[in-house]
């Protein structure tokens, strides 16, 4: 990317990265980068803002950040680079298809990061519109001032383009008209499952995010050319319906076929846009993107509601002093009503915790009981387990899936809201949400505690395990903040009867009903 940015937009990254840090921030967000481009008030941003009454000073009070622009840091080797926000990546692609939309070789400059930043509303835009500015008018101006490029030669004997001709306008209408009713009908339906099948807050908001971000760009053709052209009584497609089309197996065949439903009509509307903005084009290309990214979250978690259904209880052995060996521990915790076992055992020789792990598998498969192994994925498929469960540091859930394959179950470890959303993003089947409170096998710097509890029965459906120092006597806490499932160590595998144990905790999580989740 470095190598496709001009000077200017180049060093309006490096002020945006100084602003960040002058402000204390963990990553640049688009605020700091709009600042940084009106800093340097020779730059094509700065110049088109100041075009619109928004010079740096009007824009740095608009924004309420400072109006002194930090010194540009001297890059230093030993501390890391800060990073840049999902939304300044966003705004970064966005710039990209600008650029490149006439012209690939061209190189991005601060105009298309303008352009990148207004294109979709956020606080900034509506800081900006508060403000007085013409935000649509401006992303209008920018994007002419983004789509210069030579003419191409042309052959004298090719007709231009006409879609001016009344007859190929209505086609042209007509075609986007359908396809952009297509595209959010879909999303609607697949929304709809989201929130009444899943209950899952975060994929529902992020499937209307990329709805409204449709809506937005279908507001940018023409609206008299799209509704003028609407011919539905004429349309010979109304009367064509295949078998497939007429019924529907379960809720989640409807969900299948309207993610492919909005994705062939956001390409549709990618291609024939072309025909008249290219950048518009770039936009709907975008959007298909997002669709697939949300078709794979929504599909994977429900694929996991499936795989554990009703599994509350995880039970992690290994690595602990028990009172006998380990096949005992794990036979006495399945006997009790363990859902799942989680080896978890560090330092050992891998051919000594692969033994172990074959043991497992085993006393999991005669109770139809599911198995992970921690942290190793390779031993995992090499054991027949069903899954891995990875922690922050480990590799990534890609990684591991590259490894396990495609059907295997790969939790991850979560301390805070955000790795939630990052590990639902990254594709992991469940989640280990704590630590809830301290435990007498493994240390903790820091405590998520029952807040981070009930942050996570708020912010994601995909199925999740509460951990860290729960027993029978703080279990009604950890419940009562809104976990349905919980993972214990030392409350079974160093009780006096793991058994009774187990049996004793799996009560309290049956007395709390069926999961309305599990299918």
């Amino acid at each position: 990317m470095q190598d496709s940015l001009t000077a200017g937009a180049l060093r309006a990254l490096a002020r945006a990265r100084a602003r960040a840090r002058d402000r204390g921030a963990s990553s640049i967000e688009p605020i700091d980068l709009l600042a940084a481009l009106a800093d340097d008030e020779e730059s094509r941003a700065s110049k088109l803002l100041s075009e619109f009454g928004f010079d740096p000073v009007r824009l740095c009070r608009a924004l309420g950040v400072s109006e002194v622009s930090p010194t540009e840091e001297v890059p230093d080797a030993t501390v890391p680079p800060l990073p840049q926000s999902f939304a300044v990546r966003s705004v970064l692609n966005d710039a990209s298809i600008k650029a490149h939309a006439l012209d690939r070789s061209r190189l991005i400059g601060t105009e298309h990061l303008l352009a990148g930043l207004l294109a979709v509303p956020g606080p900034v835009t509506a800081l900006l519109a508060d403000a007085g500015l013409e935000v649509a008018r401006l992303i209008e101006r920018a994007t002419q001032t983004t789509t210069e490029a030579p003419l191409i030669a042309m052959a004298a004997d090719i007709p231009p383009l006409e879609l001016s001709a009344s007859g190929e306008g209505v086609d042209l209408g007509r075609i986007l008209d359908a396809s952009a009713n297509r595209a959010g009908e879909g999303l609607r339906v697949v929304e709809d499952y989201a929130r009444f099948v899943l209950d899952d807050p975060g994929l529902t908001r992020r499937i209307k995010e990329v709805r409204h971000r449709l809506a937005s760009a279908v507001r940018a053709l023409d609206p008299e050319l799209l509704v003028g052209s609407r011919d539905t009584r004429g349309d010979v497609g109304t009367r064509i319906m295949t078998a497939s089309e007429r019924a529907r197996e379960n809720p989640r065949a409807v969900l299948m076929a309207n993610f492919k439903r909005s994705a062939e009509a956001l390409r549709s509307l990618e291609e024939y846009s072309k025909l008249t903005d290219v950048w518009l084009a770039g936009r709907f290309e975008v959007l298909r993107y997002d669709v697939y990214v949300l078709e794979k979250m929504t599909l994977t978690a429900v694929a996991s509601s499936h795989a554990l259904g009703n599994v509350r209880l995880m039970v992690l052995v290994g690595g602990l002093p028990t009172r006998c060996d380990l096949t005992w521990v794990v036979s006495e915790a399945l006997a009790g009503g363990a859902d799942v076992i989680q080896l978890r055992e560090k330092g050992l020789p891998d051919r000594e915790l692969l033994h172990r792990a074959r043991e497992v598998r085993i006393l999991t498969a005669r109770a139809k009981a599911r198995f992970l192994l921690n942290d190793r994925p390779d031993l995992a498929r090499l054991a027949d387990a069903d899954g891995v469960h990875l922690g922050q540091e480990d590799m990534t859930v890609r990684d591991a899936r590259r490894i396990v394959g495609p059907s295997a179950l790969i939790g991850v470890s979560t301390h805070v809201p955000e790795e939630i959303d990052q590990a639902a993003l990254a594709g992991a089947g469940y989640l280990g949400v704590g630590p809830v409170f301290a435990s007498t096998t493994k240390d903790f710097s820091d405590l998520a505690g029952l807040t981070f509890v009930r942050q996570a029965s708020e912010a994601t459906a995909l199925p999740w395990f509460a951990i860290g120092g729960i027993d029978a006597e703080n279990v009604g806490e950890v419940l009562d903040a809104g976990a349905t499932r919980i993972a214990v160590s030392g409350a079974v595998v160093r009780a006096e009867s793991p058994r009774r144990a187990t049996a004793a905790l799996r009560a309290r999580l049956e007395a709390l009903g069926p999961d309305p989740r599990a299918e």
